[in-house]
């Protein structure tokens, strides 16, 4: 179970937040959630392989994915999933949760 859900809102261009991923947790013990623009660091190569090296799972959230022209095949990294999937993993597959 990974101990740390990193919710990221912003895009690559606002935020590079592997440095602060990377300084809070492990990456065995990170997880990424992508929401709002945050999912354009998943669509980009750099932004996506930096994710790569420092979380274990990265999760997108489809409709923000979807809401800005995108779908799962677009994904460089990660997995699309429901809001549902998101909350689940918030509150029951982690410890604690970093907004960045």
């Amino acid at each position: 179970m990974t101990k740390t859900a990193f919710l990221v809102m912003k895009s690559p261009q606002e935020l590079d937040p592997t440095h602060l991923i990377a300084r809070f947790a492990d990456r065995n013990e990170a997880s990424v959630i992508l929401v709002e623009d945050g999912v354009f660091q998943a669509i980009l190569p750099q932004p996506a392989e930096r994710l790569k090296r420092t979380a274990r799972d990265v999760l997108v959230a489809k409709d923000d994915l979807e809401a800005r022209g995108f779908q799962a095949s677009d994904l460089k990294v990660g997995q699309a999933v429901l809001y549902e999937d998101v909350v689940d993993c918030i509150m029951d597959r982690t410890e604690r949760t970093i907004t960045l």
